[in-house]
This record gives structure tokens, sequence and C-alpha cells, in this order.
């Protein structure tokens, strides 16, 4: 039984809260100042030997067993500590020893019993200390003896310091003696040259012939202060055995070291300080469930808690999750920068265990400086029935509670169908729970209690063990989450705190939750850092309903789609939920109603051009639910623009390489594996452009098709376009034509021609001017036009692109020359356009007048025939314009767009 209990915050809900701030501002102030050379990161509780010194080496003489200092004793070679190079030590008989020439108080001892905090050397202007069993000693029943030895060669000698049959004193822990727990206890602090490594080895200890109590030591190391970055204390509960010590930076407000007699030191037992080193990154938490139902619980993800514990930043971090035993899983993620100090939390991709069984889950680092932190571990039991986020390969370290208070302390478990819990289990702890009432409870996703069990009083014989509550009629819960948990009842003559909890810093979020006691809002207790809550939640049977199989969606327009499958044989209806890509059907998406009885169903009212993702599962009865097959995807098809608005451009910007903006068909005439499509090489401007590739066996016969284009008698519409080849030693043919429909047999009208396509190093601009020339189109009636790029190249040539294609509205002039003559571009533009006129049998200049689509003259100037003219538009604002060019009579009009 632990005595770390706290009252916590003075708010009506009063958690036991560990005082872990320093921990988590170890990485946030390691770069300021001088910091102690070890952290938290590199501590290790292990078990190596202990191995005596007996005779050898040299006895370090004190006055006396009890409050004394040795004289200056050498180290025996040099030893970096706190930023400083000490060759020295001195020893004090109460379990500890100061570094450098300076010599120590005589006496330290835990003096905040009743806090259960180690005060003394801890809290005083001490410095450079080293603590192995810091408290009131003096000899013990076997002869008592300090002594010092060093051994090996350098440069990797080990001083060894021992204290040998030491016990501690009768004292006061503020309301009654405690007595001597220990008759004799020896350990040793083992110095490291050049790694600098410091351990603290323990051999068995005698039980005293006290009664067994609970009194406080004090081990760690101490720098310059009592900061988070100067000391490293080591802390245990005084009923735990010593494996389960851990260690905490700074002044800490819950255990110290807790000793008692029936509770001593397995032998070899070792806490090991590493210093810090440049490249260091450590596992700080595996969040992972330690009880894992399948598969109701299942695609399971995992996530790590991944610090830069060392001095220098770090990339490039590799992060391993991997499952060995029922069930085999690996994955690896990078972490791509790593800020001294910095955390990240890693996620792995889902995993999906089908076996029951152990799993045993570990998390390891790419290899650093520093190994010992780079690996942590997680037992997961796979079954049919039971979820809980802690570990049960591992002991409770402390208990949590509402102290005087009332509450219900939940877990949050999400499951993917319709289940019934039949019980809720906790690790009860501290005594003082024993004769209050607690009972168990399971919550909805809001926090509304959903059912309880019977009141129960807890028995000292519960306490240390895990508590079922059973359900007299199980509870049923819907597909999504939930929080099962342990009510506590208010006693506000003394305070409990009921529920065991396993270290885990920092706590995952989004798991542990505080819920008023007749339900309410969910409090998310992870800041915290209580710990994992050993609350578990124990669901019926699986569902005889198994999922349907041969799911498929497919969308049938822009606004609908379709969703086939085959239901099991005592399927009744099917749940169908949609959404866009990545949403959680357990919390998001819409669900199809009325529930479809047969496939395939029909799904209304989606946005065009969008990607959606589907779940179903078969309903076989009120609560006979199968899990959600899924998700599958389908993206609903484009609403295909009428081109009515000039001038008309597509650069296939924007467009995914593989398919094709929204509105253009292709057709591969000739049946074989090459057609067009759009891609990111050769564009004309951007980046994309759209390609026939070629076909080693087939000549090329492909085409693709623009959308419709609105076109009115009394215009012309030019088009222009950009094409090229790839490679300068093939042959590539192109036509275009146009017609009334997206199809080949609708292709009547030609306007242009190129089976010789020469140009491979730089685009042609394809226009009325050009060579060979487009075609003006000159509709004799309205109505709808497509326009067809036809690939004509012969067989076993290579690529051709086209960018850039634009459609240009031209009103009719006075003269079918001149608007052949006049070409004007680029349109749209910034506002600096170019004029080239070509043959307009010109005497003079052509006159130029720019109107706004008010009529207004905005701009005038002149054009020579047989040359290129710029026209700067740059002052005039955004929109659309009419520019005329005349030869006396004649005169030619042309929409323009500026565009800044």
């Amino acid at each position: 039984m632990t005595n770390s209990y706290t009252t916590g915050r003075t708010s009506t809900l009063r958690w036991r809260q560990l005082a872990l701030a320093a921990l988590l501002a170890v990485g946030a102030t390691a770069a300021q100042g001088q910091n102690l050379n070890y952290s938290l990161f590199g501590a290790q509780n292990t078990v190596t030997a202990f191995n005596s010194l007996g005779s050898t080496g040299t006895v370090i003489p004190t006055a006396n067993t009890d409050d004394a200092n040795s004289a200056l004793t050498p180290i025996g070679f040099q030893f970096n500590y706190n930023g400083q190079v000490f060759t020295d030590f001195v020893l004090n008989t109460n379990g500890y020893i100061k570094l450098g020439g300076a010599p120590a108080a005589p006496y330290f001892q835990a003096t905040s019993q009743a806090a259960g905090n180690a005060a003394g050397p801890l809290t005083s202007a001490e410095t450079n200390l080293i603590l192995p069993f810091n408290e009131d000693l003096e000899a013990g029943s076997s002869p008592t003896e300090y002594r010092y030895n060093t051994t090996g060669t350098a440069p990797n000698r080990v001083t060894t310091i021992q204290w040998s049959n030491v016990s501690d004193k009768a004292r006061s822990n503020g309301t009654t003696v405690v007595g001597k727990q220990y008759a004799n206890i020896s350990f040793q602090v083992k110095l490291y040259e050049t790694t600098g490594v410091i351990e603290f080895v323990y051999g068995t200890a005698t039980a005293g012939s006290a009664a067994d109590a609970f009194k406080t030591v004090a081990v760690g190391l101490k720098g310059s202060g009592s900061s988070a970055t100067q000391l490293i204390a080591v802390t245990k509960g005084s009923t735990q055995t010593w494996d389960l010590a851990s260690f905490v930076a700074g002044l800490y407000t819950g255990n110290g070291h807790n000793i008692r007699s029936t509770v001593r030191p397995d032998a070899g037992r070792t806490y090991r300080f590493s210093p810090s080193a440049a490249n260091d990154a450590a596992v700080l938490a595996v969040y992972t469930l330690g009880k894992l139902p399948i598969p109701i619980a299942t695609p399971h993800v995992m996530q790590a808690v991944v610090r830069n514990v060392g001095t220098g930043a770090m990339s490039n971090v590799q992060v391993t999750a991997a499952v060995a035993g029922a069930n085999t899983y690996t994955n690896t993620k990078t972490i791509t920068s790593l800020a001294v100090g910095a955390s990240a939390v890693v996620t792995f991709d889902q995993f999906t265990p089908t076996n029951n069984g152990t799993n045993n889950v570990t998390v390891t680092l790419g290899n650093d400086d520093v190994a010992s932190n780079n690996t942590r571990a997680y037992a997961q039991q796979v079954q049919a029935t039971t979820f809980a986020h802690y570990d049960a390969s591992v002991g409770s370290a402390s208990s949590v509670g509402f102290n005087t208070g009332s509450g219900l302390l939940t877990v949050k478990h999400t499951t993917n169908a319709p289940r019934t819990v039949t019980a809720v289990a906790a690790r009860l702890e501290d005594t003082r729970t024993v004769g209050n009432t607690v009972y168990g409870v399971v919550c909805d996703a809001s926090g509304a209690i959903l059912g309880r069990t019977a009141d129960y009083v807890v028995t000292a014989g519960d306490i240390g063990t895990t508590k079922t509550f059973t359900f007299t009629t199980p509870v049923n819960i819907p597909a999504g989450s939930f929080f099962g948990g342990i009510a506590q009842t208010a006693n506000t003559t003394t305070g409990y705190f009921p529920v065991g909890s396993q270290e885990e810093t920092p706590t995952r979020p989004d798991a542990f939750f505080s819920i008023p006691l007749a339900g309410g809002n969910p409090t998310d207790v992870s800041t915290n850092n209580l710990g994992r809550l050993m609350i578990e939640v124990v669901t019926g049977a699986p569902a005889t309903c198994a999922p349907p199989t041969a799911v498929t969606a497919a969308a049938t327009s822009a606004t609908a789609a379709t969703v086939s499958f085959t239901g099991p044989a005592n399927g009744t209806s099917y749940t169908i939920i949609y959404g866009p890509t990545g949403f959680n059907p357990a919390t998001g998406g819409t669900t199809l109603t009325p529930n479809p009885t047969t496939s395939p169903a029909t799904i209304t009212g989606l946005a065009a051009s969008t990607t959606y993702q589907v779940y179903i599962r078969a309903n076989c009865g009120a609560t006979d639910q199968s899990v959600l097959a899924g998700p599958f995807s389908f993206t609903t098809q484009c609403t295909p623009p009428i081109i009515n608005t000039f001038p008309y451009t597509e650069s296939f910007e924007g467009i995914a390489p593989g398919t094709l903006p929204c509105g253009y068909t292709v057709v591969n005439a000739n049946g074989d594996a090459s057609t067009w499509q759009v891609v990111a090489a050769f564009p004309g401007t951007g980046t994309n452009s759209i390609r026939y590739n070629y076909s080693t066996p087939n000549a090329a016969d492909d085409w693709f098709f623009t959308p419709q284009i609105f076109t009115r008698a009394g215009f012309r519409y030019q088009l222009s376009f950009k094409y090229r080849k790839t490679d300068p030693d093939y042959t590539e043919g192109l036509e275009v034509k146009y017609g009334n429909a997206a199809t080949v047999a609708a292709m009547t009208n030609t306007l242009f021609t190129n089976p010789n396509i020469a140009n491979a190093t730089a685009y042609v601009t394809a226009n009325g001017t050009s060579t060979p020339a487009v075609a003006v189109i000159t509709p004799t009636a309205n109505g709808f036009i497509h326009l067809g790029f036809h690939a004509i190249s012969p067989a076993d040539q290579f690529n051709m692109y086209v960018d850039d294609i634009q459609v240009d509205q031209v009103v009719t002039s006075a003269s079918d020359a001149l608007a052949r003559a006049v070409a004007v571009y680029p349109n749209p533009s910034q506002g600096e356009m170019t004029v080239q006129v070509t043959n307009a049998n010109a005497k003079n200049g052509l006159e130029v007048v720019v109107t706004n689509m008010l009529g207004q003259q905005v701009f005038t100037t002149s054009v020579r025939d047989n040359g290129t003219s710029k026209v700067n538009l740059g002052q005039l604002a955004n929109g659309m314009y009419q520019l005329r060019v005349s030869n006396g009579a004649e005169y030619m009009i042309r929409t323009i767009s500026i565009q800044k």
C-alpha cells in the first residue's frame, strides 16, 4: 500500500496530483545556465551484483559511526560532475558523499517525514552531493566500516565507495516514533572514469527489531540547488518493492524513497545514472491498450512520446513500434526534426490483431549515444471482451481519488459495434477506502449515466486487489465512444483515494476522465499526470452478426452514388455511414436513412467532384450488429461546365496527373493502352499539360474533347493552343476538329492539321496567323460545339503534348480579311498586349480603340501593317473590354480581358 497521497487542488473534485511539473520542465530549461550533467532520462533501475569490497581497497576513517565526515579522500582519477572536475570526495556516515575539498555538514536526514518528502540535503545549500541512502544512520548489528577501492586501468577505472553494515536510527516522523527498520544494510557508490556513470548498488538488508513502519530516506544526485535541472531524486512507495522505484527531477511532494522492514532491497539492486549525451532521444511513454478486445477495438492505433533529452538538436529520428507474441506487427516512423528538450507524439499505422493471447509491444528508437532509454515495453492481452488502458503486468504506483469529495473516476474507450457492458473492475488501493461506498458505472459519450451497479462497501480484503462490479442488467452501448469507471461517494471526515494508478508521464490525453457523481460533462485529467487508471470494462459476448462482404462504392453522377454488398444470412437491415475522407464513423459522418434492407443502396445529395468514404455494418437484431466494414472510397462525378464566357482557357493547372479537367473526355479509338492524360511534364506555362503517350504496335487514333462551347451567330471564334513533340528523331501528328457532340462521328469540321510536327524544344502558338493556321469558327446559328484534338502519329513514335488551349470570341467585322489579319495576345493579360497585323493591305496605320462594357472609350492608339505593336493597358481595371481595329471603313472587334 503506497502512502503517496496529497489533497491536490482545492476544488470540489480533489484528485491526487503528482508534482511532476519539474519533470516536464527539464527539456524547456536545459539550455539555460549551468545544469547538472545528469537527467531523468539517463536514469535506470536495474540489477547488477553487489560485490563487497571485503578487505580490498582502503578503509575510510571517521571519528565515529554517527554524524561524522571523513577526511578528504582521493577518487583516483578526474571525475566530471555538475560542470566541474573533481579528484576528491568526503564521505558522510549518514549515507552520502560530497565531491570536492569542502566538507559537508555532518548530519543530514529526511526531516519532513510526515509530508512524505525527503528534505535535509535536498533543500539545503549544500552542493555536489551523491546520496545512495541518506538518513540518520548509525552502526549496525554487525561490524560497521567505510571503505573505497579503485580498480581497472586508465581510462576505464572504477572507484567503489562502500558503507558496510549501517542501520537507520529510531526517530520521530512528526506524530510517532518510527523504530529501526534495517538492523544492517550495505550499499556502494560506483564512479566510472571516462563514461561518468554513477551507480548505487545495494546488498541485502536485515530487518530491524522495531515494528514494520513507513520511513523516508533521500536517494539521488544533487548539483548546485534543488531545481529540476540540478536535482535527480529516486522515489518509491513504502510497500513497493525496490524494482518499482522511479526517478523525478527537482523537489518532489509525493513519495521520497520509502523503506520499511518488510520491503528490503534485493541483492544487486542498482540505480544507474548516465550523464547527458549530445545525441540522445528517449521514449517517454507508449500509448496503447493493456487489454484489447477483438474485433470491437480494431483497428487499433498506437502512439509513443519521444523527447530529445540530449544536448544537441536531432534530425531523422527513427521510431519503431513492434508487436510479438500472439500477433505480429512492425511499423517505423521518422521524426524529421527534434530540438533540444522538445517532445513529439508519434502515431503509428493502424494495427489489427486477429489472434487471442499476449502481445509484447515495444517501441524502440534508432541508435544514439544512450541506449538505455531507447526502448519501452507494454504487455497487451488480446481477447474478445475486455477494455483496459493499464498494463496488467505492472503493479500500481499510487492511487487517485476525490479526497473528501465525490465523483466518477472513468476511462474512455471506443467500440466499432454495439455491445453490452456486463461489469467494470478496478484496482482498489489506500486503506482509507475501507468502509466507504463505491459502485461501477457506464456513461455515454456525453457523460450521461447509462447504468450502475449496486452500492458496495469496501472491505480490508479488497485493498491491493482488482475488484469486479457486475451489472444486474447488462448495459447496452452503441458503437462509438463511452465511459466506464468507479463512483466514489463523499466522506467529509476522512478523504480517500480508491483507484490504483500506474506511472505514465506524460499521461495520454483523451483516456482518463472525471465526471460528476450524477453524470455530466466529462473532464480530461491527463494534464494532471495522474498516470494510467487501473480500470477495465468488461463487455458481453461478440455479436453473431457478420459484417457485409464484397462491398463496393461507386459514383453514379455528380450528386449520387451506390453501395453494393453481400450481407450475412441473418442480416435484416444495413447501416451505411458516409462522409469526407478521414472522418471518424463513431463520431461523425452522415447515416443513410432509412436503413436499406437490400443491395445496392443509393446515396443522394452529394457534392460534385468530391471524394467520400463509406462504412457499412449489418444489423441482425436490436443489439446484434456487426462491426463496421470500411472505409470504401468513391469520388462523385463533376458537373460538366458549359463554356459561354470568353476568352475561355484551359492550362490543365490544378488537375491531378492521370485525370482530366471536368467536362473533358477521351476516346481511345484504336483500343490500345495509350491515350491522352494530364501529366506534370513539358508544360507551356505552369506545371501541367495533356499528353498523348505513344504505342509501339499501333498508329495513334486517340481523341480528347472539350466541354460544350456555346457559340452565337454574328460572332467568330478563334482557337489557339500550344503543342510540341518530345524527341526530334520521331514524327508526331495532330489534327483539331469541331462538331456538335463529343464523339468521333460528330467531328466534321477541320480547324487545324499538322501531320509532321517538327518542334521538339519549344512550343509553337497555333492561331489564325500561324503555320499551319488554325481556322476561324463562324457559326451560322446559335448552338453548342465541342473541340476535338486528334492524335494521328504513326506507330512507335514518342510523346506529344498540348497546353494552354484558348478560345476567343470575335465580333463579325465589315472585313473578314481584317479579322484574319489581326491577332491580339496574350488574352487574358495583366495589361500589356501585342497587336499583330499581317497582310491587312493598309496604306496607313490602323486605328486601335478600346472601350469598356458600357461603351465608353478608355484607350486609343495606332498600329502598323505587317508588324507587331505593344499596347499597354495597365492603367485599366480588371474586367472585360472591346478592342476595335479599323482600317478605313473596315474594322474588326475582339473581346479582351484584363486580369492583374
